[in-house]
């Protein structure tokens, strides 16, 4: 017989009624049997914990010290004797020499320059080459913002070199960078 049945009302229309029960008995039967397998196949696969730790490194990883070049398709300049103009240009950063946690690490950055229509700081790039995404935050500036100057907090993942772009409206581009060390890891 069917488990499905199908019956008349009493105004003759045909239901279907569904006499799939599951009774107790039959759940705690198959409520056994699951348990029964999972810890049959747990045991069957049950490799030693050690031999997946002989492949861990502990050590940080090692610490990249190059440059950003070019930001999108702009080329950076890394100037290392700046003019007196070019000291104006080129971004001042305030981090702490030590970070104590990097997950929250308070980063300063300013210009120089006046905001003025002709010649003004358009973007505010923060980069990080040992992190897993490269570009930290990016701030966009106008000159009715008089001053140029950013201060927020970024996370970083281990000793490394925080690298800050001023690109001005000149389509120029400036760095500067500065060493932190983190004493734990915030990514």
């Amino acid at each position: 017989m069917s488990k499905n049945t199908r019956q008349f009302a009493d105004d003759g229309e045909e239901k279907a009624f569904n006499t799939n029960k599951v009774t107790r008995r039959d759940f705690i039967k198959k409520t056994i049997l699951t348990t029964a397998l999972t810890i049959g196949a747990s045991s069957i696969l049950n490799v030693p914990m050690d031999s997946f730790a002989k492949n861990i490194s502990l050590k940080p990883a090692k610490m990249k010290t190059n440059y950003v070049k070019t930001i999108n398709g702009k080329e950076v300049k890394w100037i290392a004797n700046p003019t007196a103009e070019e000291k104006l240009l080129i971004p001042k950063i305030s981090l702490p020499l030590i970070a104590q946690d990097g997950a929250m690490v308070p980063i300063k950055m300013e210009t120089k320059k006046l905001q003025t229509d002709s010649l003004y700081l358009k973007t505010f790039y923060i980069c990080d080459l040992n992190n897993p995404h490269l570009l930290l935050g990016s701030f966009d500036l106008t000159p009715f913002n008089g001053k140029a100057y950013i201060s927020t907090r970024i996370k970083l993942m281990q000793e490394s070199y925080v690298q800050v772009l001023a690109e001005y409206s000149n389509n120029e581009v400036y760095g500067a960078r500065k060493l932190v060390k983190v004493t734990v890891g915030g990514c």
